[in-house]
């Protein structure tokens, strides 16, 4: 007896007309969220918080007579605070200008002071290539090979122009004087754009130092150089001078604070967004970023920075659409940015704010108040505890 044949598989049965195949997904909540970006501002047209007067004197300082002095200019602030932005509205102003050249480059996308330095020499080369002054089969032939030998390789970039076979042999100033005649053929100030310089720490930010040092007494070279000042400051145990990011800048130019009045469109513009996408009334979180209300603006005033705000204006976008219909939309955005802005908040303590009575109130609040001493927010975290919290 044989065995029967397999059956043939059942033939799949189509879907009645009308009727769904799988049951419904959820419903969309917010299909059209949008977030704010963390890019800095690229062009003129997207300076929403009026920074180009900044960039501006920032590229006069940098290019300020005469000519054929060497200058390094800091550009300070805070992380957030905006200096990217203000590096790129000056590169554009001085593309526009005839009078500069210009080489860019960011700290942030190196792992270390050789390899930024090299990049920065390599910058450089390319630049003197593109001004008939190098020997471009020299200059790729004779790249920096180690850190140790920058003074060297700042003699590398010349190419024909200078006597590679003596440069060792001469002092750091013969060959600067000699690449800044090759600067005075082109007849141009050039201008190094270094961003996130305070990316580097400890030794690695002292061998970048160093090795900035070196350009930064050539003539017709100016270096703007953007870094946070507390990042960059030197440690005691890093052997070295702590004050030496301070010995290398000749002069800074601090990002001033954002204009509280544009911040605040930045803020009631992106709640409004969110109003008109979620369909839902959120006027009462408005007085929030109003800097002319009576009752104060604790979300403004959490908003140090820009990048406060896009982080404050994403965290609400992220939140309010799972907000039940009665929650209180003041309260509910305030401790929203609280936790997104001073993450040492961030804890059941402030959930049990709502839930006890006022001696427990206070005895939380005073423990959320010791919780973020020394935080950059923290005077205006506790401000806006207590309005939380009235």
């Amino acid at each position: 007896m044989t065995d029967a044949p397999p059956a043939p598989p059942a033939p799949d049965v189509p879907a009645a007309p009308g009727r769904p195949t799988a049951p419904p997904g959820p419903a969309p909540v917010d299909p059209g969220v949008e977030l704010l970006s963390d890019a800095p501002v690229a062009r003129v047209a997207d300076d929403l918080l009026g920074r180009l007067p900044v960039a501006v004197r920032l590229c006069e300082l940098a290019c300020a007579l005469p000519l054929a002095a060497p200058r390094v200019v800091g550009l300070v602030g805070g992380a957030g605070a905006g200096k990217s932005s203000l590096l790129n509205l000056a590169a554009v102003l001085l593309v526009e200008r005839g009078d500069v050249a210009m080489v860019t480059l960011d700290g942030a996308g190196h792992a270390g002071a050789t390899e930024l330095v090299e990049a920065l020499l390599q910058s450089l080369q390319e630049f003197f290539a593109t001004q008939n002054v190098v020997d471009t089969t020299d200059a790729v032939r004779d790249r920096l090979a180690r850190y140790g030998g920058f003074v060297s390789g700042v003699a590398r970039i010349a190419g024909v122009k200078v006597d590679l076979g003596g440069a060792l042999a001469r002092s750091a100033a013969q060959v600067r004087e000699e690449i800044a005649e090759m600067s005075q053929e082109i007849g141009k100030r050039i201008v190094l754009l270094v961003d996130h310089v305070d990316r580097l720490h400890g030794r690695e930010l002292v061998a970048t130092l160093v090795a900035l040092r070196h350009l930064a007494a050539i003539p017709y070279v100016t270096m703007v150089l953007a870094y946070d000042r507390r990042a960059a400051a030197l440690a005691p145990d890093d052997e070295v001078d702590p004050r030496a990011v301070e010995r290398l800048v000749q002069v800074e130019l601090a990002v001033p604070p954002p204009d509280r009045v544009l911040l605040a469109r930045v803020l009631a513009g992106g709640v409004a967004r969110l109003a008109s996408r979620l369909d839902r009334d959120l006027d009462p979180v408005l007085p929030l970023c109003d800097p002319d209300c009576d009752d104060g603006a604790p979300l403004l005033d959490l908003c140090e920075t820009p990048r406060d705000a896009k982080r404050a204006i994403n965290a609400l976008s992220a939140a309010a659409p799972l907000w039940p219909a009665d929650v209180d939309l003041r309260g509910a955005a305030l401790e929203v940015a609280l936790r997104t802005l001073v993450p040492e908040l961030d804890s059941p303590r402030l959930d049990a704010l709502h839930r006890v009575h006022a001696t427990a109130r206070a005895v939380l609040l005073a423990e959320l108040d010791a919780s973020i001493a020394g935080h950059r927010l923290a005077g205006a975290a506790r401000a806006a505890l207590r309005a939380l919290c009235p």
